[in-house]
């Protein structure tokens, strides 16, 4: 079941944002950015969602390795948003 999202417009690069956090190749990494997506997109501008987009390039497996500490990510991935990203799984388990 998809978190339902708050009813008001999205912004171009929202939109863009949302179809690529919530369109994953692992059914988890999927839940996660549903969850995530659903409580932060509307809170997110243009510049945060280039973030998270470029953060979205790197594989879900990769993604899952960072954010269960079982691996560091290279010095390229922006370490506040994946923070971010890895509190937000933590705090939001279930």
């Amino acid at each position: 079941m998809i978190p339902e999202l708050p009813d008001i417009p999205l912004h171009p690069k929202q939109k863009v944002l949302l179809f690529r956090a919530l369109r994953r190749s692992m059914a988890e990494v999927e839940r996660i950015m549903q969850r995530f997506m659903a409580q932060e997109l509307v809170h997110m501008d243009d510049a945060t969602c280039d973030r998270f987009m470029e953060l979205l390039n790197h594989s879900d497996a990769d993604l899952l390795d960072w954010l269960a500490g079982i691996k560091s990510p290279p010095a390229s991935v922006n370490r506040t948003d994946l923070e971010h990203l890895a509190r937000f799984k933590r705090e939001h388990r279930g």
